[in-house]
């Protein structure tokens, strides 16, 4: 099977409630998202982890077909369920969480996978992961960090999205900070979220998590700042691009997650940094004008 990006991580249900306390029910989490966003942009993506026989693995499988998705590295278990959670959204769009995943199946990903399974993440032109993927996979961190590094040695890339939560990480912040430390340094790509940085680092500025990480040889690095755009360090230089059009968010969910999915496949394509970095602004400006972390497909369409 031929793919050019694996995106490992965790894919949930979602409850996701308006301000009027309306609710719809989705499936959704952080690289799981970025894989249907570059399933739809034409990247020959597949998605890795493991969910429970149960609803929510069925519509994520079913999601991850319907958006050109290969979910060969999906695996079914009826040993742990499907994690959940809810969203609910403030007026401004602004988005709060609560998480019930902590016996979830993702979290068996690696343990569960095969001799072959594993190879073929090595084997991988690219592996893309996040913070939360790091957390989720955390009870098998040797054996990840051992497939990541054999995946390195044989010439592969790995992007990785930072996407520090603090309640997942409570009481373990050196742990993290390690944790993030070793994949920044086999990293290729990095798109941190400048506030996510500044609580895990204690960053003063964009600029300073650029600097910081570019310490540890990532070559391409993008620190997302919301509304202000994002600082793109390519070539040993640092820019400013900001957001083309400015627009009023419904809903941030999967912001960073669609312009990561935007970044990488302009990367994929061809592009430079500064154009794969204004496609990221363009497809995160689509989402955040809809609720939940998945917009309709027709909504890209001029994308």
């Amino acid at each position: 099977m031929s793919v050019d990006v694996i995106c490992i991580g965790e894919a949930m249900g979602e409850i996701s409630f308006d301000p009027a306390g309306n609710a719809s029910v989705k499936v959704g989490g952080d690289t799981f998202n970025t894989a249907v966003y570059l399933g739809r942009l034409g990247i020959k993506s597949a998605f890795a982890s493991a969910v429970g026989e149960d609803p929510f693995g069925e519509q994520i499988r079913s999601v991850l077909k319907d958006n050109y998705v290969s979910d060969a590295f999906l695996i079914s278990t009826d040993q742990a369920n499907t994690g959940l959670y809810s969203i609910t959204n403030r007026t401004d769009g602004e988005r709060f969480f609560h998480y019930w995943r902590n016996q979830s199946a993702a979290r068996q990903t690696i343990s569960l996978a095969s001799p072959a399974y594993l190879q073929a993440l090595e084997d991988a032109p690219w592996l893309y992961l996040s913070g939360i993927s790091l957390h989720v996979l955390e009870d098998d961190t040797t054996l990840l960090f051992q497939t990541l590094q054999a995946h390195k040695d044989q010439g592969g890339k790995i992007a990785f999205d930072g996407n520090f939560r603090p309640k997942l990480w409570s009481g373990k912040e050196d742990q993290a900070r390690e944790t993030y430390a070793r994949i920044t340094a086999l990293a290729d790509v990095m798109m941190p979220t400048f506030d996510d940085e500044q609580l895990l680092w204690g960053d003063k500025t964009a600029q300073g998590t650029v600097s910081r990480i570019a310490k540890l040889s990532p070559a391409l690095i993008v620190v997302k700042q919301g509304e202000q755009g994002c600082l793109l360090y390519d070539g040993g230089e640092t820019h400013h691009i900001p957001i083309p059009e400015p627009v009023t968010p419904i809903d941030t969910t999967a912001a960073g997650d669609s312009f990561n999915a935007g970044f990488m496949a302009g990367l994929l394509k061809g592009q430079d940094g500064v154009t794969a970095t204004l496609a990221g602004h363009k497809l995160a400006s689509k989402v955040i004008t809809h609720r939940g972390a998945i917009i309709p497909a027709e909504m890209m369409a001029e994308l």
